[in-house]
């Protein structure tokens, strides 16, 4: 693996925050501001909007941080005693019990050297439950940053569709995060819960509408940014033609990186202790299926978060809610959110439908006493979410299938899966007798549609001749 990755030695050894930003007219210094600033909703709700990432601190001076649980002696007790962690100089991920890792961290020198083999960075942690609880719900970190809060579409997804995007990080000086963007235009948040003999990390980051720029940038580098496989440097961030946004996170600290914002995490100093995780944004969906998906396919990265899936489920979600809403204040904030979901599923469909489609076998009605859970299918060349429509060789199985080769018995969705995309660019299977397959019934996708559109109607009268009825004006 390492030798797909670039790497190269990188280190904070002699670094200041005031000498990174003078360093360079295209350098600037990332917004702040204390938890406690009565502009702070305000003040999120601008960042998000503009796409540019923004720092709150002194979390850990908040009278009920909680110090005795944020804490490496608690986590060695209480947390993942088998932790995974990467060797940043080969690229390497294994397994290694956490009280060895604490000591290899303590013993490390904070700077990298070019004789060292090895430099290890505890990555993609589980959270401990403890910790969870407290960010739930303590009421001190703000719900609308929080994963499942009131700004997560996630949420929506059902529960054997859910992601987890709670981790925990543990890293020393010189071990980094290589340049990316987070998961289907994402927004994340990054809260340092410890750190000890100094640890920092320091932030580079891009805003959110230069994501075109800075790929089209790497590209002429060589590099391609949505397979995380670079390491940038400073002097490429230098001579990039587009601003980078620069801070050094210290305890306490939590960062709010914007969808497609392109950045680079590198720790300084001592141990530091991060809880990082992910949500969905209603921009984000909108953000992801127009231009974050097509890269996807593209790269053939997996989608992991099941965008299209969760634009169905919130869709259905406020379609019940503008339902049984007797509150016009209410109702008019419920349909905001439900119109842009529906124009967003109208998309969809466009893709996923066929004139055929009652002729077509769907594996929500098949005969199969345990049927494929409808959210787990994905494409096998590309790793595209499947969520309506597919194609599929039941012979030409993929090297995944449970099914042996000689019994040739497989369910719906168990075969060789191809999405749409693929198949219409020309790919198949060895034998060619791929057939097309539904998840759902597709009329019940339409009405499903059509029931949101009649729940608009309740705020806005002329919605049903702006958006049209797909099966008749619903009942």
């Amino acid at each position: 693996m390492a030798d797909a990755v670039s790497s190269p030695r990188i280190t904070t050894k002699g670094w200041s925050l005031n000498d990174l930003v003078e360093s360079s007219p295209n350098f600037h210094r990332i917004d702040r501001l204390h938890y406690s600033a009565p502009s702070l909703k305000e003040t999120m709700s601008q960042h998000e909007a503009s796409g540019t990432p923004l720092i709150i601190h002194g979390w850990n001076r908040h009278p009920h941080w909680p110090k005795s649980l944020f804490n490496i002696e608690w986590l060695r007790r209480n947390g993942d005693q088998d932790p995974s962690v990467r060797n940043v100089h080969d690229w390497s991920d294994f397994q290694i019990p956490l009280s060895d890792l604490i000591e290899k961290m303590r013993t490390t020198s904070p700077y990298a050297t070019f004789q060292e083999k090895e430099r290890l960075y505890g990555k993609d942690g589980d959270c401990p439950a403890e910790w969870t609880k407290w960010l739930t719900e303590s009421g001190v970190i703000p719900d609308e940053v929080l994963f499942h809060g009131s700004n997560d579409f996630l949420k929506f997804l059902p529960e054997s569709a859910k992601v987890q995007t709670l981790m925990c990080y543990m890293g020393i000086g010189d071990t980094f995060t290589p340049f990316h963007k987070d998961l289907c235009a994402s927004s994340g948040q990054n809260l340092m819960c410890y750190s000890e003999n100094g640890g920092s990390s320091y932030w580079f980051m891009t805003k959110a509408s230069d994501a075109p720029k800075v790929v089209s940038h790497f590209h002429q580098l060589g590099h391609e940014v949505d397979l995380e496989s670079h390491v940038v440097t400073l002097e490429e961030l230098r001579a990039a033609p587009f601003d980078v946004y620069v801070a050094e996170q210290w305890l306490g600290e939590l960062v709010l990186v914007p969808p497609r914002s392109c950045h680079q995490v590198v720790n300084s100093g001592g141990i530091t202790i991060k809880t990082s995780w992910s949500r969905m944004s209603l921009d984000g969906l909108r953000i992801a299926i127009y231009h974050e998906l097509p890269i996807y396919h593209r790269v053939c990265r997996e989608e992991i978060y099941r965008v299209k899936s969760n634009i169905y489920h919130a869709m259905e979600h406020y379609t019940r809610a503008v339902e049984q809403t007797l509150s016009e204040t209410e109702l008019a904030a419920l349909v905001s959110k439900l119109k842009p979901l529906l124009l967003l599923f109208d998309d969809v469909l466009a893709l996923e439908y066929t004139s055929q489609h009652a002729s077509l076998a769907h594996i929500s009605n098949a005969s199969d006493s345990e049927p494929i859970p409808l959210e787990s299918i994905r494409c096998d060349f590309c790793g595209a979410d499947i969520f309506q429509s597919f194609f599929e060789c039941g012979k030409c199985l993929p090297s995944s299938s449970p099914n042996s080769e000689e019994s040739r018995i497989v369910l719906l969705g168990d075969g060789l899966v191809l999405c749409p995309s693929c198949y219409v660019e020309g790919r198949t299977c060895h034998c060619g007798e791929m057939q097309p397959v539904q998840c759902r019934v597709m009329d019940d996708l339409l009405q499903s549609r059509d029931r949101a559109v009649k729940a608009i109607c309740r705020s806005e009268s002329h919605a049903g001749q702006e958006l049209g009825y797909l099966l008749g004006h619903p009942k």
